[in-house]
């Protein structure tokens, strides 16, 4: 009985995530697309807020259209940010376009969602582990405002969660209905 169990488990275990198997599931990546449910909680919400997101991805641009509780757009195309509100107008971003945070911000959600390990490294720590790969800010970096980070897959290498911490709260985005179009293996 106790064999059983412990085969059970072993099978039940993620595998652990290792770098080079990371690069080379997300190396032919050329758009993804996927249905995305965020789950905002910290100390200044009253309760988790969720939103539903669409996300289209491919190395050149970015797109993160929340559709509830409220429409807005957010597009990263090379370096730039836009955010489009509900109403349809763009926002000033004015006030931060020079801020090192915004910058570091832009292009650590680019090099995550292509799981561009290298660029990941430059602003934070990795440690692999069963199932998922854990960031750690460095000091001093463009994205100290973070605690920590935890990208879960599943074992097919496909990102299913992750999780992004602050001082004051933590952001879960979990991916569904995710569609991805690779480049044609090289011979």
């Amino acid at each position: 009985m106790i064999a059983l169990l412990a085969a059970a488990l072993l099978v039940a275990a993620p595998p652990t995530v290792e770098p080079d198997a990371l690069r080379a599931r997300y190396a032919r990546l050329r758009s993804l697309s996927a249905d995305v449910v965020q789950l905002k909680e910290g100390r200044f919400w009253a309760r988790p807020l969720e939103s539903r997101v669409r996300l289209r991805y491919t190395p050149e641009r970015v797109v993160w259209e929340t559709l509830t509780p409220v429409r807005s757009t957010v597009t990263i195309e090379g370096g730039a940010l836009t955010v489009v509100g509900a109403d349809g107008r763009p926002r000033d971003l004015a006030p931060v376009a020079n801020d090192r945070r915004l910058a570091g911000l832009v292009r650590f959600i680019q090099a995550l969602l292509a799981v561009d390990l290298p660029a990941i490294e430059r602003d934070f720590v990795l440690s692999y582990g069963p199932g998922q790969l854990v960031a750690t800010p460095r000091p001093g970096g463009a994205l100290d405002l973070f605690t920590g980070i935890v990208l879960r897959f599943d074992s097919d290498l496909d990102l299913v969660s992750l999780e992004l911490d602050t001082t004051s709260e933590r952001t879960r985005l979990s991916f569904h209905n995710v569609k991805r179009d690779l480049a044609p293996e090289r011979p």
